[in-house]
């Protein structure tokens, strides 16, 4: 019994660790922001940083926020005033949920 929850546990804890290693961290000022008016598009809102940005590898300078994302209006917001600010912003990004070259966004700073 202390075996299989002991051999439970550390499978847990394993895919736990590789999970949290997909993130990570793009930074910079905003240069576009990219939304549509109708449809269920399936990248929601594209997020574009200047040149010169901070990005991770296997990720371009274009990002994008799901269509159906709880937060969307919450966080497409925050991006907005961020934009119009020209204040940094990080995106947290998951590099393993790519969708034609664009990677997820996650999590985003200010």
């Amino acid at each position: 019994m202390k075996r299989n929850l002991f051999i439970g546990l550390l499978t847990v804890a394993i895919s736990f660790g590789s999970n949290a290693s997909t993130w990570a961290n793009a930074s910079g000022k905003i240069s576009n922001i990219q939304v549509w008016a109708n449809g269920s598009d399936p990248y929601g809102v594209w997020v574009t940083l200047e040149s010169g940005s901070s990005i991770p590898s296997g990720c371009g300078m274009t990002y994008y926020l799901q269509h159906n994302a709880s937060n969307k209006d919450i966080v497409y917001s925050s991006l907005l005033a961020s934009k119009v600010s020209g204040g940094n912003v990080t995106i947290q990004t998951d590099k393993s949920k790519n969708a034609t070259g664009l990677c997820r966004i996650h999590k985003v700073l200010f």
